[in-house]
């Protein structure tokens, strides 16, 4: 019952800032405009859609502390320390959507979220590995943390090419997340419920804007922080063991996905790693003659499919799911080879 509070205290929180930084967009001018290339949306766009959804996780945690403060802060303080690296690095892409900051200010930003959220996982890798000497777990904690921000922050910016497709995703990865912590019961199941919920709940309450035609995007205010907060739940699921990260890693299967399938396109193509482009899955999907609806929502079944794959695999128990897992790669990607995802340069 608590969790469903909370579902709803980030959803609302969530729909009525991003209606707010909709409007604060279009009175400041933070709009996105279409180039004809990569960004073919028709009018420009507010930006600010990030903004949006740190309220509405952010809401969460406030929205429980009302109704009963005594079971949030019962798991330590780790809370707090999420919400100010959350608000950190909502902060840098915010600055990067409206200043355009350099690579490596932008990892300067999200290495000081990762090492503000480290402290909220290092309990756990603590509990993980006893003997450890607690500067060792922390910078075990912060190590892991950078290594997944990085990773899922640029996964999920690469994925926020299709209005309402990246939110959307968003909200199918967290829903399998907090499935995926409810069969496992770990010590930590709750802190991930947490986690798992506010991020699902906030990035409903922003699709309701994103859905195409959208009238908001998320920018990399967004990007970074869904990256931080899927990159905290990815932590944990691997400090309990190979059965559960392998399922964590199938549930976040598309992002994945679709960033090893846009590098090794360019490489095989010999175009520039990391200048965006109109190749990406879901831009292919359009352009074998679905509309971009069609598009979305054909990657948004992806998406459930791999997290039924891992949710399944775990219930199978790891003898069972490396078989599973590895029929589903195969046959991922010799759809990708066949059907020539691989030759759009």
């Amino acid at each position: 019952m608590i969790l469903f509070f909370l579902f709803l205290f980030s959803f609302f929180a969530a729909l009525i800032g991003t209606r707010l930084c909709r409007s604060l967009a279009h009175r400041w001018s933070v709009v996105d405009h279409p180039d004809n290339s990569v960004k073919t949306h028709i009018l420009p766009t507010a930006y600010l859609g990030g903004v949006g959804i740190w309220l509405g996780f952010l809401s969460g945690f406030l929205g429980i502390w009302i109704i009963k403060p005594d079971w949030l802060w019962q798991l330590s303080s780790w809370p707090g320390w999420i919400a100010i690296a959350s608000a950190i690095i909502c902060l840098v892409g915010l600055i990067d959507d409206l200043r355009n900051i350099s690579p490596l200010q932008k990892i300067l930003g999200q290495s000081l979220a990762a090492l503000i959220a480290a402290f909220a996982i290092k309990p756990v890798v603590q509990g993980v590995f006893i003997d450890v000497p607690s500067s060792v777990s922390a910078a075990a904690a912060f190590g892991l943390l950078l290594f997944f921000v990085l990773g899922a922050s640029n996964s999920i910016n690469l994925l926020d090419g299709l209005d309402g497709l990246c939110g959307g995703a968003t909200f199918l990865i967290a829903i399998g997340f907090f499935i995926l912590s409810r069969l496992v019961q770990s010590p930590y199941s709750q802190m991930q419920a947490v986690l798992a919920v506010s991020l699902a709940a906030a990035a409903g309450g922003f699709l309701v804007f994103n859905y195409p035609p959208a009238s908001i995007f998320m920018g990399d205010a967004g990007s970074l922080l869904i990256g931080l907060l899927l990159a905290c739940q990815l932590t944990l699921f691997l400090l309990l063991g190979p059965a559960v990260f392998l399922a964590s890693l199938f549930i976040f299967g598309l992002p994945i996905l679709d960033t090893f399938v846009a590098i090794l396109r360019r490489w095989i193509n010999k175009k520039p790693l990391f200048v965006s482009d109109r190749g990406h899955i879901y831009d292919q999907f359009v352009d074998r003659g679905l509309s971009k609806k069609q598009s979305i929502w054909a990657c948004w079944l992806l998406t459930v499919g791999f997290s039924a794959v891992g949710l399944g695999g775990y219930k199978l128990g790891l003898r069972f799911a490396l078989p599973l897992y590895f029929i589903v790669l195969c046959f991922t990607f010799l759809i990708i080879w066949k059907k020539g995802f691989l030759n759009k340069g």
